[in-house]
C-alpha cells in the first residue's frame, strides 16, 4: 500500500487514540504533514513515496516534499494498485462535491482524479488495492466492501469488529481490528484470525508476500507465512501510516517525520522530518 490508517476507529481500543491529531494551520499552499493518513511507493518511480494528507497528496522524492496534483481533499484512505492510485475521503474546504468522495481513481501518478463509484454515499477510512482490485472498509455501515473490477462494482462482507487497516493482494486480505488481525482467502466472504498473531495496528503486504505490521507497542513485525514472527525495530514516535516495497524497504509516516528500513524492518533510519 499502499497503506492507509483509519483515524478515528478502533485505534482508541488499540492505545492510540491521538494518531489522529492535527497541526497547526499552514496556509492553502502548504500541507500539513503532521496529519497523514496513509502513504505508498510511487509506481511510477520507486524511489519516490507518495503521502495522503488531510490537505491532498504529497510526494517525498528523498530530498523534499511537494503536492502533486490540484486537489486538496481530505484523503481518509489512499492505496496504490498495479500502476493506478486509489483514495477516498472528504472534499477539501474550497472544493466542490458530495461529502464523501467515494471511491477515486487516478492513472497518471495522482494529476488528476476521477470518481470511480459510491460518491456521496461511502467514506473509505481504510483502503487498500492490487493490480484489479480493490478493499475498503466504510467506518459507517462497519463493512469491509471489495471490489475484482477496479472499483466499478463491490460486493459487502462484514468483519466482528471495526477495522484499523487493510493490506491485500490477489488472493489475500488482512484485516487489523481491537481482536487482532485477521486474514481472508476467499474475497472477503470470511475473516478467521491470524495465529499467534501480536496485536497489530497497521499493516501491509511487500511485493514478495511478506506481511509487515506495526503493533500496538510501536514495534516492527514480519511474517513470511502468517503464523510464525520476526520482531524488528521500534518506531520513533506517533504512528500514522505504513507502506512495505520493493527490495525490502519498508516505509513508516510519524508525526515527526517519514522513517525508512532497507532490512525488512530489522532496523529503521529517519529520511526526512516534517
Amino acid at each position: 500500500m499502499r497503506a492507509s490508517l483509519a483515524a478515528g476507529l478502533v485505534l482508541g481500543g488499540l492505545g492510540l487514540a491521538g494518531l489522529s491529531a492535527c497541526g497547526a494551520d499552514e496556509g492553502p499552499s502548504a500541507v500539513d504533514l503532521t496529519h497523514v493518513h496513509g502513504i505508498a511507493v510511487d509506481p511510477v518511480d520507486p524511489g519516490t513515496v507518495l503521502i495522503a494528507t488531510h490537505e491532498g497528496l504529497v510526494a517525498w522524492d528523498g530530498d523534499e516534499t511537494a503536492r502533486v496534483g490540484g486537489i486538496s481533499s481530505d484523503l481518509m484512505g489512499f492505496a496504490v494498485g498495479g500502476d493506478r492510485l486509489y483514495a477516498s475521503g472528504h472534499p477539501g474546504e474550497d472544493e466542490a462535491g458530495p461529502g464523501n468522495l467515494g471511491l477515486l481513481s487516478s492513472g497518471d501518478d495522482g494529476a488528476s482524479w476521477a470518481e470511480v463509484s459510491l460518491g456521496g454515499t461511502v467514506d473509505f477510512d481504510a483502503l487498500d488495492a492490487w493490480d484489479g482490485g480493490v478493499v475498503g472498509f466504510d467506518g459507517a455501515s462497519g463493512s469491509v466492501l471489495v471490489s475484482e473490477d477496479e472499483g466499478a462494482s463491490w460486493t459487502t462482507v462484514a468483519t466482528d469488529a471495526a477495522v484499523a487497516d487493510l493490506a491485500a493482494d490477489d488472493g489475500r486480505i488482512v484485516a487489523t481490528t481491537g481482536n487482532g488481525p485477521q486474514l481472508s482467502t476467499d474475497g472477503g466472504a470470511t475473516f478467521t484470525p491470524l495465529p499467534d498473531a501480536p496485536l497489530l495496528v497497521l499493516v501491509d503486504l511487500a511485493p514478495d508476500g511478506t506481511l509487515v505490521g506495526v503493533g500496538v507497542d510501536g514495534v516492527l513485525r514480519t511474517s513470511e507465512d502468517l503464523s510464525t514472527w520476526t520482531e524488528g525495530a521500534a518506531v520513533d514516535g506517533e504512528l500514522r501510516a505504513l507502506a512495505a516495497g520493493p527490495d525490502g524497504h519498508v516505509w513508516v509516516a510519524t508525526s515527526e517525520g517519514l522513517e525508512r528500513s532497507s532490512d525488512g524492518g530489522a532496523t529503521l533510519e529517519t529520511v526526512t522530518t516534517w
